[in-house]
């Protein structure tokens, strides 16, 4: 997977939402996205990236622990970067600034 696919999936911002089938804290962030996706996807496009599948992006995004959500335009730019479990509403202030 690499993000110049990804960001033709769209013209809006990417969220990418960095997990593990593993890690507790992941299921935990995507239960939370699921129950409020229309309000997420109404600003950016979602793309989930399993880690332990994905190593090259991963490492791409310097991504060390997860779950871990970066929001990039169409460039490929960082606009935004958090790790750990945040709530909806938050996750939507952070992607419509």
């Amino acid at each position: 997977m690499k993000l110049t696919e990804i960001l033709k999936e769209t013209d809006k911002p990417v969220l990418l939402q960095f997990f593990a089938e593993w890690c507790g804290p992941c299921k935990m962030l995507t239960r939370i996205i699921d129950e409020s996706v229309g309000e997420v996807t109404e600003h950016a496009y979602l793309q989930r990236i399993d880690v332990d599948q994905h190593q090259e992006i991963s490492a791409q995004f310097h991504i060390r622990a997860i779950p871990t959500m970066v929001l990039v335009n169409q460039a490929g730019e960082v606009l935004w970067k958090h790790t750990g479990v945040m709530e909806v509403r938050d996750i939507v202030k952070e992607i419509t600034k």
